[in-house]
């Protein structure tokens, strides 16, 4: 089972982006590659996408300096240039694992571009649920509630 650690599931355009979320040493999540990119018909392959994502786990990597931040990955997947551009046509999932529990959160977009997490609709799921199932559950609530 997963050590403690974040995930995400974009959606956008009828496909699925899972990065892999790596945490820099000062504390912070940054999406690295592997990314994998699965049509959003294929509910088993977005799962299989994100249990192989949790898996990986969050490899520890140095923080990365103002100067040198790198481009954020999912650009070059979407085959878009700026993060704005991918963020406007985006539905962001996260799944977290803290102190015992999973959370399955959306994203709402904020009206000055980024989005935070829906305290009203995040969920908080038993860490001795199967891992299969959480994602399961994970993956049918963002795809039914899916707009792009």
């Amino acid at each position: 089972m997963a050590t403690d650690g974040l995930w995400l599931l974009i959606l956008r355009k009828g496909q699925a982006f899972v990065p892999t979320m790596a945490q820099t040493e000062a504390g912070f999540y940054v999406g690295v590659d592997p990314v994998e990119v699965v049509d959003l018909s294929d509910w088993k392959g977005v799962e299989d996408a994100l249990f192989r994502a949790v898996s990986r786990g969050n490899p520890i990597i140095p923080t990365p300096t103002r100067d040198a931040f790198p481009e954020p990955v999912l650009l070059k997947y979407a085959k878009v240039k700026s993060l704005s551009t991918f963020e406007r046509s985006a539905e962001t999932w996260q799944l977290s694992k803290r102190e015992g529990a999973y959370l399955l959160a959306p994203y709402l977009p904020q009206e000055h571009g980024g989005a935070e997490q829906d305290p009203d609709r995040t969920e908080a799921v038993p860490a001795d649920m199967p891992l299969a199932e959480i994602i399961h559950r994970l993956v049918e609530r963002a795809i039914r509630s899916a707009t792009v």
